[in-house]
């Protein structure tokens, strides 16, 4: 398996990110919804192969004076997602876009490692 998805902590987070991860010949793609989440509320690192999404989705107050919620279904809250890859990362030219709601994380593929013969003296 070239992945593995880490539950996401429910202790404190009350907001989890969904996602979708593709392989390409070149690169890994994760897509990962995140409407009404801000570029600088977002984190993005790379450990070890371990890939953690992280950050805060903000809940936004009405746009004109004070209001009283009758119905609040939206989650808001610090959230966190950790996908572990087990593919050989390009992680210098990694790439990550957050537009229209949806962050879009290029994860280009390194080659494979040069196999070398090692003489015995």
């Amino acid at each position: 398996m070239y992945f593995e998805f880490q539950e996401p902590p429910r202790q404190g987070a009350t907001w989890t990110p969904t996602i979708d991860v593709c392989e390409r010949p070149s690169e890994i793609v994760i897509l990962v919804e995140m409407p009404g989440v801000d570029r600088s509320d977002v984190q993005l690192t790379w450990r070890d192969g371990l890939l953690i999404i992280s950050g805060l989705k903000r809940q936004r107050p009405p746009s004109h004076g004070v209001a009283n919620y009758i119905c609040l279904e939206r989650a808001y809250g610090h959230f966190r997602r950790e996908i572990a890859v087990k593919v050989p990362i390009d992680q210098k030219n990694a790439k990550a876009e957050l537009k229209d709601g949806l962050l879009r994380i290029h994860l280009p593929k390194r080659g494979e490692p040069e196999v070398i013969t090692i003489p015995i003296l």
